[in-house]
């Protein structure tokens, strides 16, 4: 996305929240669902004034510790209230930022990337998702049955990624080149990742690249996986984290702090209670709670793996989605508290 599309993107969004087309399908309320009175720890006798923000997101379980932060309280207990905006990925969250109509976000790091090589400052304050070959969140699926085997038999066929020039994209098209193909050749369809199950049963794609839990729910019907494609290319594979502007983050910082220390207390909560915070996936993504106790979670940090953010300002570059000769490091792209 061009820098001149990227701020005609911001400024129509500015004056409202990306609602319409860009909300991915199946996705929850725009508002974060209520906490849940039985899992809310006791309020603090002193606590925060309140202060609104909003925050783009997708209904994925990569943000699982954002979603115990706010049902356990610890939210609160910094003094924020997050209106979740659902949308459909970092190339529509970025532009939303920029425009004012979001507070912060998530993104994916291409998209992150991206942006800063085309002068818009964008950068993480907290990170979040991390693909492993333990538990791998993201793959290429193909219908059962399919004659697609391999990255070769993709050459030529349709795939769908939820946004061009982002960090699936790139990967699809990484993976598909060190796997012998040419990813030149292929049609890349932008779909949002809850219609991706659909277009493989219905046969309009010859392939999809999901993330949980939309691997789990295809796979649970007519789909098997191709590829764990990212962490095949890399374990400990940087995904997302939470962004925002260089200006919002500089004017709001206590803000983006209080955030950060929630958002840190809901990972380490997610890693001793598992079973509950599976509970939390399957009712911020709208899920069967029989496919969100099967499916691969993402491994969380409240810290960046900097060598593993660095592996897509490089992809960037070898893709031309960023100059080759800029100076752009992984380093610049977050904030130290």
């Amino acid at each position: 996305m061009k820098r001149r599309e990227l701020l005609k993107r911001a400024a129509a969004l500015g004056g409202a929240a990306a609602g319409g087309p860009l909300l991915a399908a199946c996705a929850p309320a725009a508002t974060a669902p209520s906490p849940s009175a039985t899992t809310a720890p006791t309020a603090s006798p002193t606590p925060k004034p309140i202060r609104a923000l909003k925050v783009g997101y997708l209904p994925l379980t990569d943000f699982l510790g954002m979603y115990a932060a706010i049902e356990q309280g610890y939210m609160a207990e910094e003094g924020l209230k997050l209106e979740l905006q659902a949308m459909a990925g970092g190339a529509t969250i970025i532009p939303a930022i920029v425009g004012g109509s979001l507070d912060f976000g998530i993104s994916n790091y291409v998209s992150v990337i991206v942006a800063n090589g085309q002068g818009i400052k964008i950068k993480a304050f907290s990170d979040s998702a991390y693909g492993s070959k333990a538990s791998p969140p993201f793959a290429i699926i193909v219908k059962k049955g399919s004659p697609i085997k391999t990255a070769k038999d993709l050459n030529g066929k349709k795939v769908a990624v939820n946004t061009r020039n982002g960090i699936v994209h790139v990967g699809v098209m990484e993976w598909i080149e060190r796997g012998g193909g040419d990813p030149k050749t292929v049609q890349y369809v932008e779909l949002p990742f809850p219609q991706m199950p659909p277009a493989i049963t219905q046969g309009s794609v010859d392939a999809a690249a999901p993330t949980e839990p939309f691997v789990t729910v295809s796979t649970s019907q007519d789909a098997s996986v191709l590829s764990y494609y990212l962490t095949d290319l890399r374990d400990n594979c940087a995904i997302a984290g939470f962004i925002s502007t260089d200006d919002w983050i500089t004017k709001n910082r206590d803000a983006a702090q209080a955030f950060h220390r929630a958002n840190t207390k809901g990972m380490d909560w997610v890693a001793k209670n598992e079973k509950t915070a599976r509970e939390y996936a399957a009712k911020y993504a709208n899920l069967d709670p029989a496919i969100a106790s099967k499916i691969n979670l993402a491994a969380l940090r409240s810290t960046p793996l900097v060598d593993a953010v660095q592996f897509w300002v490089d992809m960037s570059k070898k893709w031309g989605l960023l100059d080759k000769n800029s100076t752009l490091k992984a380093e610049d792209l977050f904030v130290k508290f």
